[in-house]
């Protein structure tokens, strides 16, 4: 199948598809008016034991009629890839999210393979770059990373300081096109290896986290978080490029360019007009604790300061608890929580003693301060609270032997996409930040307990003589 014909049904399938989708949606009341939608499924199937009834048929059935476009997509890009002469292995990446995107424009822009052929035949890639190009390995490999490194940089800092979205296009789309155009770039002088892959790929990303830092766009902690994610994808997008252009029979590379330089804008542009809804995260966290409901309940409602932390995620920057103090009992009480970074307004929610205490989070401060060369740096996603912790719930419950187990959960939103991933790094820390003050509680009551015990013990003694 020839490249417009591929593009043709491509498009006119995709539009079909997203169109059926939003019918469906509508059927069952969801709103279904961004691409993204597309993950949202995704992330209620990861937790199948919350889905209502409507959600499961509304799955079932958005998986059903997915079939047909499946069987109608990889019949097509099978066909395409023979047409253009590559490794029918690349079929895998039309189930890729984003990197699909990526790879159906250069499946639409690769000439065929009769094309590619003379193209070979008539020049050479030695004859088509520039007497200028280094010849070595070495300095390939250098400009290479440099000018992966350089895209990296600047698309980070121009969509953090004009869009302001921390979507697919950052964490997916831009990675694996610096790794296919490192690559690519490499494959001008050089025969590719998995090495040189390897080399060249990760050396880009290198130079692209050290130059976002440098321009005081990101911290360092937040590139390191990235940093796994970013890396697998770039290493997909250079394994691509290798296939495609790491051999001497490889296509004309210019209409793979091509695609490199348009698609990531459009991509961006796509992302920033049609946001999916926020996704909903809760994370729980249970401790036993040695004494009494009515105990643990004085300590959980407020509690005096915490030792210094230790633990990592706090001493790279992340806000953690100090103290919490109550001003009043019941629904109309005034909390407030002290955090290394600031102090939040907590509006109590829900008081029943010594069973249930609810608060929400209100005028918080930034959640955590980022390391950088520089004193101190802005940060959109920090700034527009991208991260949004919406409510904690702490439960009670009376153990047989007398002890209490305290279960904590706390409701967040995280417009960082691709959320999945992101979660991975919130769930983790949340759950030190309930650990911090449930070990803390738990020694104040623990504490409380033996202190009456040691009084009790007294008195009896007093008695006795």
């Amino acid at each position: 199948m020839g490249r417009g014909r591929y593009a043709l049904f491509g498009v006119c399938g995709a539009a079909i598809k997203h169109n059926l989708d939003r019918f469906t949606a509508a059927q069952f009341g969801y709103r279904w008016h961004a691409i993204l939608s597309y993950w949202i499924p995704v992330i209620k199937a990861t937790r199948l034991t919350e889905l209502t009834g409507d959600e499961k048929r509304f799955l079932a059935v958005l998986f059903l009629t997915t079939i047909p476009f499946l069987w109608v997509g990889v019949t097509l890009t099978v066909k395409r890839l023979r047409d253009a002469g590559q490794p029918l292995w690349l079929t895998l990446l039309f189930f890729v999210p984003a990197v699909n995107v990526v790879f159906f424009a250069l499946l639409c822009l690769m000439p065929s393979q009769d094309a590619s052929a003379l193209a070979q035949a008539t020049g050479g890639r030695q004859k088509r770059v520039s007497g200028y190009w280094p010849a070595g390995s070495t300095g390939s490999a250098a400009i290479a990373a440099a000018a992966a490194g350089l895209l990296g940089t600047l698309v980070t800092w121009g969509s953090l300081r004009y869009v302001g979205f921390y979507g697919l296009t950052l964490f997916v789309s831009l990675p694996f096109l610096m790794g296919y155009l490192s690559v690519f770039i490499y494959s001008r002088t050089q025969r590719v290896t998995s090495m040189d892959v390897l080399r060249v790929v990760s050396s880009a990303l290198l130079l692209a986290g050290a130059g976002v830092a440098a321009i005081a766009v990101e911290g360092v902690v937040c590139l390191l978080m990235a940093a796994p994610l970013a890396w697998v994808v770039a290493m997909l997008g250079g394994r691509l490029s290798m296939a495609i252009h790491g051999r001497e029979d490889s296509p004309e590379a210019a209409p793979s360019l091509y695609a490199v330089v348009l698609v990531l804008p459009l991509l961006l542009g796509l992302e920033y007009r049609a946001r999916p809804p926020v996704p909903r995260f809760q994370v729980q966290t249970s401790i036993e604790i040695d004494a009494p409901p009515e105990v643990v309940w004085k300590r959980i409602v407020q509690f005096p300061e915490l030792p210094p932390a230790k633990d990592w995620p706090f001493n790279s920057g992340i806000a953690y608890p100090i103290e919490a103090r109550l001003n009043g009992e019941g629904l109309t009480a005034d909390r407030e929580c002290r955090f290394s970074t600031g102090s939040f307004k907590e509006p109590i929610l829900a008081w029943e003693p010594e069973k249930h205490f609810a608060f929400a989070v209100a005028g918080e401060p930034v959640l955590m301060k980022e390391t950088s060369p520089y004193k101190n740096i802005h940060v959109r996603h920090l700034e527009d609270h991208d991260f949004q912790p919406e409510r904690a719930d702490f439960v009670l419950v009376t153990l047989p032997h007398g002890g209490t187990r305290l279960e904590g959960t706390t409701t967040y939103t995280n417009k960082m996409w691709p959320a999945m991933y992101w979660r991975l790094w919130t769930d983790a820390i949340v759950h030190r930040i309930h650990l911090r003050v449930f070990e803390h509680v738990k020694r104040l009551a623990e504490e409380d307990v033996r202190a009456e015990r040691r009084k009790t013990d007294s008195r009896f003694a007093g008695l006795l003589r």
